[in-house]
């Protein structure tokens, strides 16, 4: 009897292999997957501020007294004073070129040329360097 079991398993077996091999098989068709990264943006710097503070130290804190940006896309400066009593003395010394102390000798920086590099240096100029005005260091501001 084991053996018409057997037989009959393998012969079920049999004939479920020959309807599916009578049967067209589906044809498969290739699908082509196109991995799209996002486009992230690129971030560039669009701008720089640069805060301006009244030398009080060492019997108070700094003030905060202006912040200045500079903005490259449209290749001007705006200044923003938060203390209206200092904004004339400020736009004066903004007005031109800033003198930095290098190695013994005296570079100047025009702010027309090189208008980045200029604010970048106010932290080491001579015009901001406490009589009466410190500048921060210059932060870049980032977009897309």
């Amino acid at each position: 009897m084991v053996n018409s079991n057997e037989d009959k398993k393998i012969t079920k077996k049999k004939s479920t292999k020959k309807t599916v091999s009578k049967k067209a098989a589906p044809k498969k068709v290739e699908e082509v997957v196109v991995e799209e990264t996002p486009e992230t943006p690129t971030q560039t710097i669009q701008s720089y501020v640069v805060p301006i503070f009244a030398l009080r130290e060492p019997m108070e804190k700094n003030i905060p007294v202006a912040d200045l940006f500079y903005h490259k896309y449209s290749n001007s400066f705006t200044l923003q004073c938060s203390a209206p009593q200092y904004e004339a003395e400020i736009e004066m010394n903004i007005e031109g070129d800033i003198s930095i102390e290098e190695s013994g000798g005296i570079k100047m920086i025009s702010k027309a040329e090189s208008p980045v590099s200029w604010i970048t240096s106010l932290i080491k100029s001579r015009e901001f360097s406490g009589n009466p005005f410190i500048a921060g260091e210059a932060q870049e501001i980032y977009e897309a």
